[in-house]
């Protein structure tokens, strides 16, 4: 083989190995998609703030953030509409409370019950001995993680001139053994009326909030996956809403 040939043959090699490593950085030039930055009211308290491909504002794509007021609610981001690597989730305060990796579906971080809220967990424990109880955990926290419930509420007109030093509202929350929504009820009490058979509680469509919407962390007695249902306390807000405390 003359030298000249010997040239010509190494060069191609060269060529080959260059073509091969720049592949890549062409791919992923020539297929990534462009986004556009959108935002809107979560709620009239809340404003999210996320990506949507240039090409289909349907699809989220993208950094994700959620905002009460100035303060941050949650972080993280979407991979064609679906939930992808580590979350950080924060209470009313902006103090980080959650992280809830949505790859391997698991809890990372969670900084325990908000002492603020009185939150009831009923179980029946009747025929458990010495019980050992660990509650459910919403994703997404105790204020972002259950905005969606919130957000579902609109109260007949009757009701509109409830306010909250005439009665209490509690979310009435039914979470199955394998950590999914079973039940959502809206229970209202008149402050002068201490029996329950003068409530008023409405039911509503759990099928109207979108699967991770319904996600929990299972509670457990003894160790073992349980039901349990958790009434959290709320508040009106405004003619025909609720919110969080």
């Amino acid at each position: 083989m003359s030298k000249l040939h010997q040239y010509i043959i190494k060069h191609l090699l060269l060529t080959v190995k260059f073509l091969l490593l720049l592949f890549p950085l062409l791919c992923s030039y020539c297929f990534a998609q462009e986004t556009v930055e959108r935002d809107r009211k979560l709620s009239p308290q809340v404003t999210e703030k996320y990506n949507v491909l240039k090409s289909d504002y349907t699809v989220l794509q993208g950094q994700y953030s959620a905002y009460l007021k100035k303060k941050l609610l949650a972080a993280g981001k979407y991979e064609k509409n679906k939930r992808t690597g580590v979350w950080t989730f924060f209470n009313k305060q902006g103090t980080p409370c959650q992280r809830f990796n949505y790859d391997s579906n698991s809890l990372v971080f969670e900084s325990g019950p908000d002492s603020t809220i009185k939150i009831l967990y009923m179980v029946d424990d009747s025929l458990k001995n010495n019980p050992r109880f660990t509650r459910p955990i919403r994703v997404g926290g105790l204020y972002y993680g259950f905005l969606p419930y919130a957000n579902l509420v609109r109260l007949p007109k009757d009701y509109w001139e409830l306010n909250n030093e005439m009665s209490s509202v509690t979310m009435e929350i039914l979470v199955s053994p394998y950590g999914r929504l079973a039940e959502f009820k809206l229970r209202i009490r008149p402050y002068n009326a201490p029996f329950s058979d003068n409530d008023a509680v409405f039911n509503f469509n759990i099928n109207l909030l979108d699967a991770d919407d319904k996600v929990f962390v299972p509670a457990t007695l003894n160790k073992e996956p349980i039901s349990v249902r958790m009434i959290i306390p709320c508040r009106f807000n405004g003619v025909d809403r609720i919110e969080l405390l």
